[in-house]
């Protein structure tokens, strides 16, 4: 049974993330908190049903809205016990869903450094790596990660555990945005890991692509944020303007829309045969959910003024995450998919993605 409601451990989340983005703490705590919630559980347990990824698209959104960074865990923890459920043996899906309840948390790390990491030798179910990786989030605070390694077969997953301070550079991590997620390098020269699934399971539809409405969710709880943000400071004034009633009007739209595209491609891409069209709805969904977080940020900045850029200010926490957290790989190929598929679809474009 959860210890603490879902609401007290969103509120202690959002209450901590400007002490976590200047370095005053890590991110552990406040996963321990969404665990002890049951929000860890809930993200966690997979079915294949349209309404319950609503659900999970709404509680990925909410815990967006407390803290992003916290936020780009959570979706990597749902993440990867996605990829276990999917792709691991039934003893493996027992034996880390066990873990987790235990309180381990687990991450996706994709992206690789030079050289990138690959398979040295293969026993007992076991891999033995070479390489490293970059941008592995939750240095610190996540125990096991899912991780990708080339071999002579094709792109393989393993998973390993990655709670070894020696091996982490949380120094390479040095951006503006989503700097409390330490997402520095770690290095797998010599680390075994158990293996995952079979080649090429990880670039598998509708899972691979279509699994961006997670993180867009993430970034659509950042957007509304920001727009409690612009609310707190247009209802402060006894008699706003009506620049800035538009403002708040137009940024609580655009939230809006994002969530019903995310909404409606979490629906798509979980439900049973998903196809092609329900990945084009998904990486659609990340397009429009990135177009309407650079306007909302644009009206947060117009409506604010330079709260929106003054360190120790939430705003300028929250645009400053967001911002960066919008910049994820191959955009315009993703883009490119969308109307590839839009092309290829029989039906009219107000049906292709109807549900």
């Amino acid at each position: 049974m959860p210890t603490l409601s879902e609401a007290d451990a969103l509120r202690a989340v959002a209450d901590g993330a400007l002490k976590a983005d200047a370095g005053g703490r890590d991110l552990s705590g406040d996963m321990r908190r969404l665990a002890s919630s049951g929000i860890l559980a809930r993200l966690s347990t997979f079915e294949a049903d349209p309404q319950a990824a609503r659900a999970q698209a709404t509680v990925l959104r909410r815990i967006g809205r407390a803290s992003l960074s916290v936020g780009r865990l959570a979706e990597g923890h749902m993440n990867a016990l996605k990829l276990v459920t999917l792709y691991g043996t039934p003893g493996q899906v027992r034996r880390h869903r066990t873990f987790a309840r235990n309180g381990a948390v687990y991450g996706v790390w994709g992206a690789d450094v030079d050289p990138p990491v690959s398979v040295m030798a293969e026993l007992d179910g076991h891999f033995r790596l070479a390489g490293g990786k970059r941008f592995a989030s939750g240095l610190g605070t996540v125990s096991h990660a899912v991780v990708t390694a080339q071999s002579p077969d094709g792109l393989r997953l393993a998973i390993a555990e990655v709670a070894h301070p020696d091996r982490s550079d949380a120094a390479a991590w040095d951006t503006s945005g989503m700097r409390a997620t330490a997402s520095g390098s770690y290095d797998f020269n010599g680390a075994t890991a158990e293996v995952l699934g079979a080649a090429g399971d990880y670039l598998r539809e509708p899972h691979f692509q279509g699994g961006v409405w997670r993180y867009a969710a993430v970034q659509t709880g950042g957007l509304e944020a920001l727009a409690a943000e612009v609310r707190r400071a247009v209802s402060s004034v006894e008699a706003p303007g009506e620049a800035q009633l538009h403002r708040l009007a137009r940024i609580a739209g655009l939230a809006h829309r994002a969530r019903l595209m995310v909404e409606d491609a979490a629906a798509r891409v979980e439900a049973p045969a998903a196809g092609p069209e329900a990945v084009a709805l998904s990486l659609a969904a990340r397009e429009e959910v990135e177009v309407a977080c650079l306007e909302g940020i644009a009206l947060a900045d117009r409506a604010l003024g330079t709260q929106s850029f003054a360190r120790g200010q939430r705003a300028e926490l929250i645009r400053r995450d967001l911002g960066f957290f919008l910049r994820q790989a191959d955009l315009d190929g993703k883009l490119r998919q969308v109307g590839t598929a839009l092309c290829a679809a029989k039906a009219p474009i107000g049906e292709v993605w109807g549900v």
